[in-house]
């Protein structure tokens, strides 16, 4: 393993109202789930296959877990050896750094794997980023983007109570008062404030983020995606926050443009589909005078909205729409 990851990209500090209150169970939300399918069946199949649904995973069924090598991976810039067991709840790492030994326990894992997955350790009573992710677009495990150069915790970045809040804010639906997910991923109640009630039938339909006005939308959205950049965020980075990006473009500016015009809610972004977002392109823009492709590519956001690689592992669509 090299340390070939210059970027610093914190993770998100996202303000937790909405979440904090919703503290269940795994099997709550299995039941929620079930709730869900029994009158939106079609939604409910199509959002258990999205990268939302499992932005958290039990370390066991982690791509991370599933490429680990037999042997230790090493950070030789900081003189750092990482060895992986795997154990009934979950997977043991031991961090070696001039013979000096540190554990920690991985039960869950940032990230759906298709860029890559980032661990979550927890060693006693703290709690750390993991210092090593996977890179699956790469096929390679590397450095925590943000984390290269630093030695002095060997496990990773140290989360205090407000960041791993931050973390779960985004990657989970519900969490314990004690700070454990206890709703991986992003499920139905995540975005539809109120799912849980109105499921046990004690509370008015719940928010449906589909038919807030443009703007509303794109803030909530937001939330996680991010409509601010953190202080310490490179220009390099600000690919990686689409509101943030998208709230500069001509086009929201309109009042017009809002996530779902795109993207439909409960899929995946239609990567390499350039017919696909052409035709949301003209269904605004139809009636103007279009100009020239002189690249000849047919692909509208190729160049209005490029693709950008901010390291050797990680691409983002940059959704500041120039013209």
């Amino acid at each position: 393993m090299k340390n070939r990851f210059p970027t610093h990209a914190p993770w998100a500090r996202v303000p937790l109202a909405a979440l904090l209150g919703c503290v269940g169970t795994v099997n709550a939300q299995s039941q929620l789930t079930d709730a869900c399918k029994t009158c939106h069946p079609a939604e409910t199949r199509l959002h258990e296959q999205t990268r939302m649904a499992h932005a958290m995973v039990p370390a066991s069924s982690s791509v991370f877990a599933q490429n680990l090598p037999d042997r230790p991976l090493s950070d030789s810039i900081n003189h750092l050896f990482f060895t992986y067991r795997r154990v009934e709840n979950g997977i043991e790492v031991t961090v070696t750094k001039n013979g000096e030994p540190v554990h920690g326990l991985i039960q869950w894992v940032m990230g759906a794997g298709a860029q890559g997955e980032t661990p979550i350790v927890r060693s006693g009573d703290e709690v750390f980023e993991s210092r090593v992710s996977y890179f699956s677009r790469v096929h390679q495990y590397g450095i925590t983007v943000g984390q290269e150069g630093r030695s002095d915790e060997p496990l990773g970045r140290y989360q205090s109570s407000r960041a791993l809040q931050a973390c779960l804010g985004c990657h989970a639906s519900a969490i314990t008062r004690d700070l454990q997910p206890a709703v991986p991923g992003v499920q139905c109640q995540r975005c539809h404030l109120g799912a849980d009630e109105h499921a046990r039938g004690n509370g008015k339909p719940p928010l449906n983020p589909g038919k807030l006005a443009p703007a509303a939308q794109v803030r909530l959205c937001g939330n996680c995606h991010r409509s601010q950049a953190p202080p310490d965020s490179s220009p390099l980075e600000m690919v990686r926050f689409q509101p943030l990006q998208l709230m500069k473009s001509r086009c929201f500016l309109s009042g017009k443009l809002a996530c779902t015009t795109c993207h439909a809610a409960h899929q995946d972004a239609r990567r390499s589909d350039a017919a696909y977002y052409n035709a949301k392109c003209h269904a605004c823009h139809d009636g103007q005078a279009f100009h020239a492709d002189a690249r000849r590519t047919g692909d509208c956001i190729g160049c209005h909205m490029p693709r950008v690689q901010i390291h050797p592992a990680l691409a983002f669509t940059d959704h500041f729409i120039r013209r």
